[in-house]
């Protein structure tokens, strides 16, 4: 009986011993300036599931150190940890505050006296000034050898973060190693040329839900989408959030009916954007198209309902996924080319996705459509005063499409 205990204490320790970390990821969903969340998801072997449930990071001995380039002291900043979806992972996380702006941080995790790692980050500009770019995306893994390059892709360019626009592992919402083999790519490529970590701002997708679930007059509870609601920080009042850096740009995230109905966001969608109208930039981000290239139908509902609130609040583009393709249309009022006022929507969600194929005569079926093509890209935005450029990449540096527009909105 005694060998017996000794030897499961031993299977215990070994366990723990070589428990595997994915990640750290880092998320902004707020002040982004000040702010960084960091996650990360470690494995728990332990077979009983309510002592698993009970565990915390104090119990764990994990702590997460920080400091600028500029500070000779390390800062500490609490871990807290739940469980990830209904495996006996955990997702742990920290939440960092009251950092300084456009400045470069080093953190580092111990596991008592096991150091994981220490990686880079950068906080935002309060200040436009130089300008700024970021990469947006959806429609993320279907394999590694698509996922993987254009991670790569990613962190090259160095953008200040990532934009993810939905369908980020294709787990359904069910498949619990999917997301940590997506963790574990973003980890290990999604890096800048200086080391930094890209943090990552994200849209829920039909692929983030069990089912698939794309129903915008009936969508299920956010509990359908278990991994992607206990990853992420941001998501208590659902998943649409508002992104404000500095008073020059804010993006808002929204559900296109995965987990919400697009008629209830509406009320929300206006006051966000009215309380943002002195923003000089401003984008929206959701999954399913509604001005796409004709793959699959298009969101009739986020036409009638959200269209006309970015055109009231003169959005300057409205990034869509989903259709794994790449589309560009001309900026638009009402469905109809309007260079002057118009929004311009852009996707279609083929970062690390087997493409389809678009109809040859699009020009002619769709008028609205600019630039159409079945291509894996990513998409890099860079922004500066009075000037917004668009440019559709692909993993090795190839360019797909460039747009410039000169920003008539500056004060």
């Amino acid at each position: 009986m005694k060998t017996k205990a000794v030897l499961l204490l031993f299977c215990v320790l070994l366990s723990e011993a070589f428990s595997k970390v994915y990640g750290p990821i880092c998320q902004w969903y707020k002040a982004p300036s000040t702010s960084m969340a960091i996650h990360w998801v470690q494995e728990n072997f332990s077979s009983d599931a309510e002592s698993a449930d009970k565990a915390d990071a104090n119990d764990l001995d994990l702590s997460l150190s920080y400091r600028s380039d500029d500070q000779k002291k390390w800062l500490s900043s609490p871990v807290t940890n739940r469980l990830f979806g209904n495996t006996k992972n955990r997702v742990y996380s920290v939440d960092i505050k009251n950092l300084t702006p456009d400045t470069r941080y080093t953190f580092k995790i111990r596991h008592g006296n096991k150091k994981l790692g220490i990686w880079f980050f950068r906080t935002a500009p309060s200040k436009i000034e130089k300008g700024i770019t970021f990469v947006t995306g959806g429609d993320m893994f279907h394999s590694r050898e698509l996922l993987d390059p254009m991670n790569l892709r990613a962190g090259t360019e160095d953008p200040l973060f990532a934009l993810l626009g939905g369908d980020l592992a294709y787990a359904n919402g069910v498949d619990a190693n999917r997301w940590l083999e997506w963790l574990e790519s973003w980890n290990r490529f999604a890096k800048s040329p200086h080391g930094t970590l890209i943090p990552m701002v994200v849209v829920i997708g039909n692929h983030e839900v069990r089912g698939a679930a794309y129903r915008p007059t009936n969508a299920p509870a956010k509990s359908e989408a278990p991994y992607f609601h206990s990853l992420f920080y941001g998501l208590d009042e659902g998943s649409k959030y508002a992104i404000d850096f500095g008073n020059y740009m804010t993006v808002v995230a929204l559900d296109s009916g995965h987990t919400e109905n697009i008629a209830t966001q509406v009320q929300w969608l206006n006051k966000t954007l009215e309380e943002r109208e002195n923003f000089i930039y401003k984008f929206v981000c959701y999954h399913r198209p509604a001005w796409g290239t004709g793959v699959k139908e298009d969101a009739v509902d986020i036409q009638r309902l959200w269209s006309p609130i970015f055109e009231r609040h003169r959005v300057d583009a409205a990034f869509e996924n989903d259709h794994h393709v790449y589309k560009r249309t001309y900026p638009l009022t009402a469905g109809k080319r309007d260079d002057m006022k118009g929004v311009m929507y852009i996707g279609d969600g083929a970062w690390g996705t087997r493409t389809r194929a678009i109809a040859g005569n699009w020009k002619v079926r769709r008028p609205f459509l600019a630039h159409a093509e079945s291509v894996n890209h990513l998409i890099k935005v860079k922004v500066e005063n009075g000037k917004l450029t668009y440019k559709a990449l692909e993993a090795d540096g190839s360019i797909v499409d460039e747009y410039q527009r000169i920003n008539s909105k500056e004060k």
